[in-house]
């Protein structure tokens, strides 16, 4: 995980990586060194009180954003030599209430970057691309095409712990899940908790998609069902990598994925194979392209749908699960990968 500072008033922080870590004029130049390892001008929030207000200052999160995007074209950007940068996550606060950092997010909804709080640190960890904007489109159209009870939301705040509030791209929520008691919502709206969220990685690691997985199933959650997209960046080829991964909270170990399925037009590379094998996901565990499986070419192809079971989508439901909605629904990964690639030409 990498640092931006955000006042000359507290010590300038050291950022070592291999990957973009770039001074302010690199970050603005089209010829950055990836390699290059540099004290940042701007300053990262060092302090040992809580800031009572939290107003990050545009240019560093500019700055996080070209850093983002840097990180996302490097081939091996999954694969990093100093441990506090393997998220591929840059800190840019530190000591900030949910309190406070609630008021940010209400306020300022839209941003160059997406940030989360995580244990009282502000974390920039994508950027949303237009590829990230379609997926997420079809996923809420597929779904909530297949049942009309249940509801999708974009970009929805959730409070994750006592100092942490991640933002899930999609929410899915079954109608009649009731209202929690005061202080057990997700948000300030006094809303219940989805029953499952997507998160759609574009500039975003594997190792952070997966390090989610902590977070919405803690105990402050009634979250049951995480489902993580991962698109590489395109090849010169004409090709492209895509990863899903399906995570249960009733599954015995639910940090780890329950189905892990490559379906894009080109296999992981081994940079990626290695991540995944640190993170617990062994290559006998994944299936799909480049592990013996046939192309995602069509849709209906069994190996490349996500299952979503029902009992999971429908938690809490005074009324349980729908009429017709038993069997749960099947998420064709082909319809994701398509649009992906109309989009992009390929």
């Amino acid at each position: 995980m990498c640092a931006l500072s955000t006042s000359s008033n507290y010590r300038p922080y050291v950022a070592h990586s291999r990957q973009a870590v770039v001074n302010e004029q690199a970050l603005h130049s089209e010829t950055t060194n990836p390699t290059a390892t540099v004290v940042l001008t701007r300053p990262l929030v060092m302090s040992t009180h809580k800031v009572k207000k939290f107003q990050p200052a545009k240019d560093l999160l500019d700055s996080a954003r070209v850093r983002l995007l840097a990180f996302w074209q490097e081939d091996d950007m999954e694969v990093e030599t100093d441990v506090n940068t393997k998220t591929g996550e840059i800190i840019i606060a530190e000591n900030i209430s949910l309190k406070s950092y609630q008021k940010y997010r209400e306020s300022e909804p839209k941003l160059p970057v997406n940030i989360r709080l995580v244990n009282e640190k502000v974390i920039a960890y994508e950027v949303p691309l237009t590829p990230h904007g379609v997926v997420a489109t079809r996923i809420t159209s597929l779904i909530l095409a297949w049942n009309n009870q249940l509801i999708g939301g974009n970009e929805d705040d959730l409070i994750i712990g006592p100092n942490s509030m991640y933002t899930a791209d999609i929410s899915i929520r079954p109608i009649g899940r009731p209202r929690p008691p005061a202080g057990s919502s997700c948000n300030s709206l006094g809303l219940p908790y989805p029953t499952m969220v997507v998160e759609i990685g574009n500039s975003e690691t594997i190792r952070s998609l997966h390090q989610l997985a902590v977070g919405y199933f803690s105990p402050q959650t009634t979250i049951q069902i995480y489902l993580a997209i991962k698109l590489f960046p395109p090849r010169q080829n004409g090709t492209i990598a895509m990863l899903a991964l399906l995570y249960l909270r009733t599954s015995p170990i639910p940090v780890i994925p329950i189905t892990v399925t490559s379906f894009g037009t080109a296999p992981l590379g081994h940079p990626t194979l290695t991540v995944l094998e640190d993170i617990g996901i062994h290559h006998h565990a994944i299936t799909g392209v480049g592990f013996g499986d046939n192309p995602c070419n069509n849709p209906g192809i069994q190996n490349y749908q996500i299952h979503i079971p029902a009992p999971e989508l429908f938690n809490g439901v005074p009324g349980g699960i729908p009429a017709g909605a038993a069997n749960g629904f099947d998420l064709d990964l082909r319809e994701l990968q398509n649009v992906v690639r109309i989009l992009l030409g390929l």
